[in-house]
């Protein structure tokens, strides 16, 4: 089933979302704390609370910013999350979404010979599963 995307999410893929990681994004309160807490918060592009908040908005950006790959789903914000919000299975829908739509992030062809002799092949295959369909 192809799913059309623009600027506005559809409420398909609100309720795809919720369905994938069984988590309610309306329940977060945007208190910030998931993104204080958050490994990759350096190098992401928008902090877990502002996806949500994208989310919440029904704003596509959620789906094409770079800050659900680089989340590295080390549960640190559901831990401390106050509502009990799993984040990290709300990134990982979104991940999901993107790769049954052919968005792939990790293309094995484009891969520099040279880097897979010197990358540890758990890594690889760690890469492959998050960033692949």
């Amino acid at each position: 089933m192809a799913m059309e995307l623009s600027n506005k999410m559809s409420r398909e893929i609100i309720e795809r979302i919720k369905e994938i990681s069984g988590q309610d994004p309306y329940l977060c309160m945007q208190c910030g704390t998931c993104s204080a807490g958050c490994t990759g918060r350096e190098i992401m592009e928008l902090l877990p609370r502002q996806v949500m908040r994208l989310i919440q908005l029904g704003n596509a950006q959620a789906l094409h910013c770079r800050s659900i790959w680089v989340c590295s789903t080390c549960l640190l914000c559901t831990a401390r999350c106050p509502r009990g919000i799993d984040l990290a299975r709300l990134m990982e829908a979104l991940r999901v979404i993107n790769l049954r739509l052919g968005r792939e992030v990790l293309v094995a062809e484009k891969i520099p010979v040279e880097l897979l002799t010197r990358v540890p092949q758990m890594a690889l295959t760690s890469g492959f599963r998050k960033l692949s369909a």
